[in-house]
This record gives structure tokens, sequence and C-alpha cells, in this order.
């Protein structure tokens, strides 16, 4: 049995790998974030609080309550709308498709073959640091230093995403590690 992912990421993936591996130490809990509803409601109560101090005491001593409300309120809006991702991943994302570089991960018996429009490279198993999966990805950990790539569970051409994880197991014989 063979395994064939096209790596040709979305935004998303990269927002995924940001959150799972870059923003915090892979195999901890996120940390708590304020969600953008959170930053809405307090921005409108900043905002109610500046209104009233306005109203009763003096129209300067209310503007700093209405320019924090502002912001929460704006924070709140720019976390929340759809496709909000990251600098990095935005940043990542758009190298990648300047690059016209098209991946290919291959995991065959002998091991694992990344290739690329311009070069093949192949790893033994014996070199893979860790394969870490969440819901909709797997992340292959090449080593501490040399990098790592995202299979998307969507995007598998040959063999099926729930069986990658008894075939990684059975040839490096470490276990497939979830993504907190």
């Amino acid at each position: 049995m063979e395994f064939e992912i096209s790596l040709d990421y979305a935004i998303e993936d990269l927002e995924a790998y940001w959150r799972a591996f870059v923003w915090k130490k892979p195999g901890t809990p996120p940390q708590k974030q304020a969600s953008p509803r959170m930053h809405r409601n307090a921005g409108l109560v900043f905002l109610a609080l500046g209104a009233l101090l306005w109203i009763l005491i003096a129209p300067l001593a209310a503007l700093p309550e209405l320019i924090v409300g502002g912001l929460l309120l704006y924070s709140g809006w720019y976390l929340g709308r759809p496709g909000a991702a990251s600098r990095w991943a935005k940043k990542n994302w758009r190298k990648l498709q300047e690059s016209g570089r098209l991946y290919q991960c291959c995991f065959t018996e002998e091991g694992v073959w990344i290739h690329d429009s311009r070069s093949d490279c192949r790893y033994d198993y014996e070199s893979l640091e860790s394969l870490w999966e969440d819901g909709d990805r797997f992340y292959l950990v090449l080593s501490r230093r040399g990098g790592s790539y995202i299979l998307s569970k969507e995007r598998f051409t040959a063999g099926a995403p729930e069986d990658l994880p008894g075939w990684w197991e059975e040839r490096t014989g470490k276990p497939v590690e979830r993504v907190l």
C-alpha cells in the first residue's frame, strides 16, 4: 500500500499549522485568548461608559474610554471576520504561491518521498521525527531543524487518510501524536 498526498496548501492549512506549532509548543494546550465576541462586548461596555462620562462629567474625561471601546469593537470585527488568518500564515502562503512549486508527498515501503517541480527528496522512516494529527490534517515533522509538511486529509490521491496512522506506527515504531 502507498499513500500519495498533494501538498497544494490552502491558507487555512498554514493557519492551522501556525496555531498548532508556531504560536505554541506542540502537544501543549493553546493559550487562552479572548474571542472576537468578547472583544466586541467589551468594546460596547467601554463605549457605553464613555458616553455616560461624556454626558455626566466632561467630554475630555470620556475620550480614553471611547478610544478603547472603538479599538475593542474594531478588533472584535477584525478577528471574527471570515478568512481571518495570522500575518505569518498570509506571508508564507503568498511565498508558496509566488514560488510556483507543486509538491507531492508519497509514503512508500522504503520511505517518504517529497517531490516538487525542482527536486525529489527521500527520507527513511528512521530519520523522521514525528507525525502529528488533528481533525483535518497530518503534520509530518522531518527533524527538529529539518522542517515539516502539512498533509491535508482532503488531498490524499492514493490511500485512505484513516490508514496512515497504522502505517506510520508499523514503519517507525512511533505513535501518531495528537495536536491539542
